[in-house]
Formats: C-alpha cells, structure tokens, sequence
C-alpha cells in the first residue's frame, strides 16, 4: 500500500511546505461534531469502509482524503499480493538484524501503514528484528522475529518475511556484545509473551484517538517498529534517527492532521499552520518510523527487495 513518493536526496524541512489551498465549510464548524466525524474516519483507515468514510468527510467539509489516500483506498479494495514469488534469498544469519517491509497491504487493519511517510524507495514501515536464536533452518514458520502483531507485541517467522513484497534487511555495523543484546531480547520476549488483554497494538491510543499518540516508552500498547527500538533501548542504543530525510509531510498522518486543523480552523490559515506544524513536531519525538531505521547510522543494509 506504499505511496509511490520520489525520493529526496536533500529537503528542506517538510514543517516549513506551503498549505494546499482547500476549500473550506460555509460557516463555523462545531468541534464536537468534527471530532465525532474525524474518528469515524480514523475508525475506518484499513478497512473496507474507508473509501465511503473519507469520501463522506470530504463532501461535509470540503477537505481531500480521498484523493489524499487513493493508492491505499484502491488497494484496500482491490489489492492482493500473493502474485509476488518468496524472497529465498532472505537472510536469517545476523543476530539483532533489522527486517523492513512496504509495499503491500498485509497489515490494512493497522493504522502505521496509512500514516507513516514513504519517502523513500520502497516505502517501507514495517519492521522486526531478528533473534537468531529462535530461528530454526529447518522450521521457517518458527516464531523468530520480535514484532508486533494483532494482541501487541508478538513474533512473526522467516515465512511471515519471506512473503513480503518490498523488504529490507539490516546488520547492525558496530561489533554486538552478544550478551547485552541476548538480555534484551530476553526483556523484550516479556512483553511478546504477554496475551491479548495485558497489552494492546496501536499506534494511537485506542486506535482511533491521533490526538494520543502512543510514546516510544509506552509498556502497554505497541506497534511493531516500537518493538524493534525497544530492543536496542535496552541494548543501550538509540535508533530512531528523526533524520529529516523522513518527510512527514508525505505523510496519511500529515494528511489527516492537515485536514482536522485546516477545517477546525478555516476562518485562519496561519492558526491552522500552527496547530499543525505542532502536532509534526511532536510527533516527530514521539514515534519511531521503518524509515528513520533505515537511516539509522547503526545500520547497515545488506539485502533489499523492491517489487512494487
């Protein structure tokens, strides 16, 4: 589902682009019944009723979604990719090794893979890290790869990767302390464990609340590059980059928040302006994305696949 965004080499800091010009309400807006109308669209993001959902939020308040998200909401309709062979070549040999994936539409339900940025080649934001000791030559479907799943954090297996469309894998290129990164892996496996019920996935709180989003800190709710900063956290690394190469203004969530603020405050463009490049910068601490991973200067990639 990965928007096709050319990659820039160099920006300028995507918080300072102009404003698409949009057309606005009539009149004044009642908040509550913006917020009412703007968490029916969140509440659909992935989900079949997406398409009629933001079709409906555009025509009241005369915003751009639909057009904004176009590629998902098309292939949410009519996507598939089990076209795409399986990546045999893959690597499972590194311990603590990165895997990123884009470009398919796998995990629809989800809110990460509407509203990260893509953009760069591959458009990846998904992503797990390998615990090598788990991972079984003869066994491919053996939960190997930390991640997160449907309950929160969880496993996914050498399959799970393999059937990817647009994949990459990352070694770290530092020498890894074996034991260090072993005990926390062993942390992180707690919370993999842990059933539906004593941990949630989301990349807001309480999935549709974009005015929550979920702290890289957080114990409780995950979503799966979340999983993999958690790791080298307790390895004693930071990976999250915030490298500015990541342009949150190609963003759903961008999108999404353009179109709340531009509407919530139509009568003033400079307060809208405002009210937005807040929430970015925010956000901006707060989350870790597969693309400020693979701009980590702690990696290095040795494999990627690009297939759409």
């Amino acid at each position: 589902m990965a928007i096709a965004i050319a990659w820039l080499a160099s920006c300028a800091d995507p918080l300072a682009l102009p404003l698409n010009d949009v057309q606005t309400p009539a009149g004044p807006v009642d908040q509550a019944e913006l917020d009412a109308d703007f968490a029916d669209v969140l509440a659909a993001l992935g989900k079949p009723e997406a398409a009629i959902t933001m079709a409906a939020f555009d025509a009241k308040y005369g915003t751009s979604l639909s057009a904004d998200f176009a590629e998902q909401l098309a292939q949410s309709r009519f996507g598939g990719d089990s076209n795409y062979p399986p990546l045999t070549t893959m690597p499972f040999a590194v311990d603590g090794a990165v895997y990123l994936s884009g470009g398919s539409d796998d995990l629809a339900g989800s809110v990460i893979g509407w509203v990260a940025p893509k953009s760069l080649p591959g458009g990846f934001y998904h992503g797990a890290i390998l615990d090598q000791a788990k991972f079984d030559p003869n066994n491919l479907d053996a939960p190997a790869l930390q991640s997160a799943i449907a309950k929160g954090a969880g496993y996914e297996s050498a399959n799970d990767w393999m059937a990817k469309v647009n994949a990459a894998v990352l070694n770290p290129n530092f020498a890894v302390n074996a034991a260090r990164l072993n005990q926390a892996q062993a942390t992180v496996d707690y919370y993999c464990a842990l059933p539906a019920g004593q941990q949630a996935y989301g990349f807001f709180k309480n999935y549709v609340n974009i005015f929550n989003v979920v702290t890289k800190q957080d114990r409780y709710w995950w979503y799966c590059t979340k999983v993999v900063w958690e790791v080298y956290q307790h390895y004693g690394l930071d990976i999250d980059s915030n490298d500015h190469r990541v342009d949150f203004s190609s963003s759903g969530l961008y999108s999404l928040v353009s179109a709340y603020y531009k509407t919530l405050y139509f009568w003033s463009p400079s307060r809208a302006r405002a009210a937005i490049d807040s929430y970015i910068a925010e956000a901006r601490g707060k989350i870790v994305l597969a693309e400020e991973i693979l701009l980590s200067p702690h990696f290095t990639k040795v494999f990627e696949a690009i297939r759409k």
